[in-house]
């Protein structure tokens, strides 16, 4: 139970890191000043966030049913 308590609490703090760098690649002006090569790492590690938070929270427990 402790297992999936854990794995929840990861999955909640992964997809709030992609929560703020999506909005953060949108709506900050001063990002407007970095490289492209920068925007895009902003972009891709949010995105790499909400797919592994997406991942830790639906995954089931070991040695759970079908």
């Amino acid at each position: 139970m402790a297992d999936v308590n854990l794995r929840r609490v990861a999955a909640v703090a992964l997809l709030l890191i992609a929560f703020l760098t999506l909005a953060a690649s949108r709506a900050f002006p001063f990002l407007n000043d970095i490289p492209e090569i920068a925007k895009t790492a902003i972009v891709v590690v949010g995105a790499a966030s909400a797919l592994a938070g997406v991942y830790l929270w639906t995954r089931k427990a070991p040695g759970a049913g079908a």
